[in-house]
């Protein structure tokens, strides 16, 4: 089992433009009206930059400003969890390819890798700590939280930096809808500590050994808010992030391969 402190969260969804607003309508003291996520997000980038930016790369950079200052974020080791990376750049550097000469755009080159945003991001705050992108595909979220786990408490992490853990992915071009069912932008970021100083909720993490029937622990009492955590693979947070904003003490199963992974939480919140 590994024990971490949630220090703040970000997020941007449909008709969630920030923790606090998720946190009321998951806590129904604010009625959901589901609407599109803002075409122009905040993301601390320099004018250059937010030009070049990509969709998905927004969404994560708009989340993950949300949970500190620039000189504290810039401090953090980085998670970047992403299920299908930037299907829109891939999208049109595959139809460029396709025509006469190959007109390949240097700069939707440069966002078709995956570490994309973590690059952006490091420009935005001038972090130099060390990041890492990773998939899992639908389980990516829970993939990104075991490894953010991991690597705080790691021996490794001699100088106890929190972690800041970005999930997030876009709506893919309607070319891939038959393979990628996404229906909504979301993403989510949880900063991350070893320390209890001032915490708002413990996670205590482990796999699950129980793995049956775990997928209906999972669901959503709210149909919209099912509907929306069934629209995005990193919406699967949101059983998590419902009991936070509930102050719920109790056990929270999210996907992860066969077997899940069990999230002990405890909140600290008044």
């Amino acid at each position: 089992m590994l024990t971490v402190y949630i220090k703040a969260i970000g997020i941007v969804a449909p008709g969630m433009k920030n923790w606090h607003e998720a946190a009321a309508v998951l806590n129904n003291t604010r009625c959901y009206a589901a609407e599109p996520v803002a075409k122009k997000l905040d993301t601390l980038l320099p004018a250059n930059e937010t030009r070049r930016a990509s969709r998905v790369t927004q969404l994560a950079l708009s989340a993950a400003q949300q949970t500190g200052s620039a000189d504290e974020l810039s401090q953090c080791l980085q998670i970047f969890s992403c299920a299908n990376g930037d299907l829109s750049t891939f999208h049109q550097i595959s139809m460029a390819l396709a025509m006469d000469g190959r007109p390949v755009s240097p700069t939707r080159f440069h966002n078709s890798v995956h570490n994309a945003a973590s690059g952006y991001w490091s420009i935005a705050i001038g972090a130099q700590t060390p990041s890492t992108s990773i998939t899992a595909y639908n389980d990516s979220c829970s993939a990104g939280l075991l490894e953010a786990a991991v690597q705080l408490n790691s021996s490794d992490n001699e100088q106890q930096r929190d972690c800041l853990l970005l999930c997030y992915d876009e709506v893919p071009p309607a070319s891939f809808s038959s393979l990628v069912p996404i229906t909504q932008e979301f993403s989510c970021a949880l900063r991350l500590s070893q320390s209890a100083d001032n915490a708002l909720y413990q996670m205590d993490i482990s796999i699950n050994e129980a793995a049956a029937n775990f997928q209906s622990a999972m669901k959503m009492s709210s149909q919209a808010m099912e509907a929306l955590r069934q629209s995005n693979p990193q919406a699967m947070l949101l059983p998590l992030l419902d009991s936070m904003a509930k102050q719920r003490d109790e056990s929270i199963l999210l996907a992860y391969f066969e077997q899940g992974l069990k999230i002990r939480l405890t909140s600290y919140a008044i």
